[in-house]
């Protein structure tokens, strides 16, 4: 048996009353997420390379909490994102009291993980936004709405000079507004509407489907000359956003949290949300990272937003940086204060509040650039 020595290591934040605790159950985890049989049945070899080893556990500042980490054989990942999330958190994920806080990134090969395509670089220099300020975006909705009055509302953003207008995450292929009609018909709106202002905005179709149609879709968003896409990588599957930022296809991922609260809603349990949106998302291949805002209609801090912010965008080996893009009831009228807070390097999702400003969803649009280009 020929086993490589590199190993890569997981961070956790560990539940119990005493440190001895802490490590029995460090050891659990360890075995579990490695061998997952009874070390009286394993070789030398096998429990000298294969088996996670604890190689720190210390008191965090909460009580009853402890930071642990756990190294693993980089060769029990394969060169497969899906076995790497298995091992990052696989069985482990039945156990109560055990938090996924970070990972050791530079020990495993970019050839795994190798973040966004392009990325806040390589996003504002494909869509012209060279100028040191944040991006907007907003979202066509609702369900049941036909292709046709979809299709006036993004050319009346794309007028208002709204950078990104996608499709809101529950609108897919139903017969109101079936996927391809909806993308033949707003990739055209946003031409027009460019002809008459010379902003071309960007439309990002939603194209999470079941199987091998996501990918077609990604493909046929290509060929109708769409900006970018939406991308709910818990309903697809989070390796599936990988294939597509992997694949030679130009088009920047927004991806969007549909499906993955579970993960993040604990603070002893699954994972932190910086971790999650802001570091593991952008590994998987995420251009824009969609997460609720503080004072929306979701439940995330202030603190939490702010970390997800620094994860997406601090140096993380040679990857690009992701975009954070807050949502989930972003107002107009508190868009100032979010540009100080945040700063520049995000992309704010701004969605019913401009449906609902009186003078229409043109005007609104333009004040919202007309704010960003101050």
């Amino acid at each position: 048996m020929i086993i490589s020595e590199n190993r890569f290591t997981v961070h956790y934040l560990i539940q119990a009353v005493s440190k001895s605790e802490a490590a029995l159950f460090c050891r659990r985890i360890a075995y579990e997420q490695s061998v997952e049989l009874p070390d009286d049945v394993l070789s030398d070899e096998i429990r000298g390379h294969i088996v996670g080893q604890l190689i720190s556990l210390t008191a965090a500042e909460r009580e009853n909490r402890w930071q642990a980490s756990i190294s693993y054989a980089l060769d029990s990942l394969g060169d497969e994102v899906s076995q790497f999330l298995n091992v990052l958190f696989g069985n482990m994920s039945l156990f109560p009291g055990a938090q996924v806080v970070g990972c050791e990134w530079d020990e495993i090969p970019d050839e795994i993980l190798p973040g966004p395509k392009a990325g806040l670089d390589g996003v504002r220099e494909k869509f012209g936004i060279t100028r040191r300020r944040a991006l907007s975006c907003s979202a066509l909705k609702p369900i049941g709405l036909e292709t046709r009055e979809l299709a006036h509302f993004c050319y009346s953003f794309a007028l208002g000079g709204v950078d990104i207008i996608k499709d809101d995450h529950g609108l897919a292929n139903q017969p109101t507004s079936p996927f391809a009609d909806r993308l033949a018909a707003c990739t055209d709106a946003v031409k027009r509407a460019a002809d008459k202002t010379g902003h071309l905005a960007a439309y990002f179709p939603n194209i999470t489907a079941d199987g091998s149609e996501t990918l077609r879709r990604y493909e046929q968003a290509y060929e109708a000359g769409a900006g970018g896409v939406l991308l709910m990588p818990h309903l697809c599957g989070p390796s599936t956003m990988t294939e597509l930022a992997k694949s030679g296809i130009p088009l920047p991922i927004m991806a969007h949290p549909a499906f993955s609260g579970a993960y993040v809603m604990s603070d002893t349990q699954g994972f932190t949300p910086e971790f999650l949106y802001g570091t593991l998302w952008r590994k998987l291949g995420a251009d824009f990272v969609i997460y609720p805002n503080a004072g929306g209609r979701f439940s995330f801090s202030e603190a939490a937003c702010h970390a997800i912010n620094e994860n997406c965008r601090r140096p993380l080996g040679g990857i690009a940086a992701s975009i954070p893009t807050p949502g989930g009831g972003v107002q107009r009228d508190t868009l100032t204060s979010l540009l100080e807070a945040y700063g520049p390097d995000t992309c704010f999702l701004i969605g019913g509040s401009l449906y609902q400003h009186p003078r229409g969803i043109e005007f609104a649009s333009r004040e919202l650039t007309e704010l960003l280009n101050q």
